[in-house]
């Protein structure tokens, strides 16, 4: 997570208050996982952050998820607030274990999956777990030719195209709000 997404976190959460449930898909080694974490501890002893990544390998990242899977864990297990749950699933089955729990969140973070169909399948999904009056943020929206680990540009391998069809498509449910950075698009349900 860069200095951007943490000043539109700390934007976000000042305007609009603090989040009591959160869930962040694609949480890689858990940068923003546990600095949210973090925040949430100061005002809320029953805040509840969910964590979802399958940590296995992507088409559009050429880490080694073992390592990666291992720093989490490994974050996780010395992080002194005990609020986050990790759930080692990919997002679409993760998402539906918290519709089927009867999880609702105030704030949902997407930086998952960059291709178009599994974003615009999050974003779907996570929509029926947020809240009316929540946030939903997106991260990596801006480009619509974002490059693969072998270097492929299309819309179809750009988050941006999910997240504007998605947008389109629940116009009328949500309000879309401006950010101090502009690489992610943030936005509010103000209807079921």
């Amino acid at each position: 997570m860069g200095k951007g997404a943490m000043q539109n976190i700390s934007n976000l959460v000042g305007i609009y208050g603090v989040p009591h449930t959160i869930i962040e898909v694609g949480v890689f080694e858990g940068g923003t996982t546990f600095w949210i974490s973090e925040q949430l501890a100061k005002t809320s002893a029953t805040s509840q952050i969910y964590a979802i990544d399958p940590h296995v390998g992507s088409n559009d990242m050429s880490e080694d998820f073992a390592v990666i899977k291992q720093n989490f864990e490994y974050n996780l297990s010395v992080h002194p607030a005990k609020n986050v749950t990790y759930i080692q699933k990919h997002s679409k089955n993760g998402l539906i274990d918290l519709i089927n729990l009867g999880v609702r969140a105030e704030l949902i973070y997407i930086d998952g999956d960059h291709k178009a169909a599994e974003v615009l399948t999050d974003l779907v999904l996570a929509w029926e777990l947020l809240k009316v009056g929540g946030i939903m943020l997106c991260d990596d929206t801006t480009t619509w030719k974002y490059k693969d680990a072998n270097g492929t540009q299309s819309a179809q391998m750009s988050p941006r195209l999910a997240v504007e069809t998605f947008i389109q498509c629940n116009w009328h449910k949500l309000n879309v709000l401006s950010l101090p950075d502009g690489a992610q698009t943030a936005f509010i349900k103000i209807q079921e």
